[in-house]
């Protein structure tokens, strides 16, 4: 058994397992998916490699900015551009740097998870707390165990999570976690027959309906192969479609980009995002329920940011640390 159990391995998860690690605490982090990063996604498709979720990052505060310069010196990460090209000024004033991961961005989850004991694959069904420990049983029948617990997951899906284990949640956790509202997205990844018409470098914030953002990943640098797209919809335009057939909406969105792409499209994919973002984001940095030895972290109580991921879930682990320390 383990000290932890962390459910999620995105940014939150990886952050607060290595933090623990840093005080000589075990974890074990258990993630549905397939590969690390949560949103920081990265996928590949007909010889293309396209990021189809969070796409870049800032920086503003003194631990992260530390924490991103060894992300660099390590090679995960590098700066991609300054200012917030749109279709209206390809060459913003505002001179703020935004990063990106170096092969994509979950070359930063990679990064950060070495030497962490991580499971995929494991679609956790409920999480119960009996004599004093919590436990978790996956769809394949693995079940998990820790003395404490840490939630990463999108709020909804860890409530449900706790909710199917009779786990009951004290009414002022309960209040400030049921309030956050996340925005849905569609990510379609456009193969197109030859350069797009994204200007340089590579980055569009459209800012509409029905698309959000456009990025051409060949000049991020990500992709070997040009024309490699990611196109975000809007929260009203995926809110609306959500249940569409895939292929019809990836149309819909194509259709709509189709001034930037410059293109023909040879193939592409759909993917959803149901959880893409929060919509009013907490500042509480996590929520920590002592009584139960369990907190919440996420972007969604730090601002909706990776900084705010990072932060969240290092947050987190410190309140833990601290805990456990006037209580061995």
């Amino acid at each position: 058994m383990h000290d932890f159990l962390i459910v999620g391995a995105g940014l939150s998860g990886l952050c607060a397992a290595r933090e623990l690690r840093k005080h000589g605490l075990t974890a074990v982090l258990v993630d549905k998916g397939r590969g690390l990063g949560g949103r920081m996604a990265t996928r590949r498709f007909e010889g293309a490699i396209f990021d189809h979720g969070a796409q870049f990052f800032t920086v503003r505060s003194p631990e992260f900015r530390r924490e991103v310069e060894f992300w660099i010196e390590n090679g995960a990460a590098r700066e991609w551009f300054r200012g917030y090209p749109s279709p209206e000024n390809a060459k913003p004033d505002d001179q703020y740097p935004r990063f990106c991961g170096v092969r994509g961005m979950t070359a930063i989850s990679k990064f950060l998870a070495q030497d962490l004991e991580i499971s995929f694959g494991e679609e956790i069904e409920f999480l119960a707390r009996e004599d004093e420990i919590w436990r978790a049983k996956s769809q394949s029948g693995a079940v998990f165990e820790a003395a404490n617990l840490i939630l990463t997951a999108p709020v909804p899906q860890s409530l449900a999570l706790l909710k199917n284990g009779g786990a009951t949640l004290p009414h002022s956790a309960k209040d400030a976690l049921e309030n956050l509202v996340y925005e849905p997205c569609f990510a379609v990844l456009c193969v197109l027959d030859g350069p797009s018409q994204i200007p340089a470098p590579g980055a569009l914030y459209v800012n509409s309906d029905p698309i959000w953002w456009l990025a051409d990943n060949f000049q991020k640098g990500i992709s070997p192969r040009e024309g490699a797209v990611t196109i975000h919809s809007s929260a009203p335009f995926a809110r609306e479609f959500y249940e569409h057939e895939p292929n019809e909406v990836g149309e819909m969105l194509i259709k709509a980009a189709k001034p930037w792409l410059g293109r023909e499209v040879s193939a592409f994919q759909v993917r959803r995002w149901r959880y893409s973002k929060p919509e009013n984001p907490s500042q509480k940095g996590a929520v920590w329920v002592p009584e139960l030895r369990l907190a919440f972290a996420g972007d969604a109580l730090c601002g909706a940011k990776i900084e705010g991921a990072f932060a969240s879930g290092i947050g987190a682990a410190r309140v833990f640390e601290r805990r456990l320390n006037r209580n061995p």
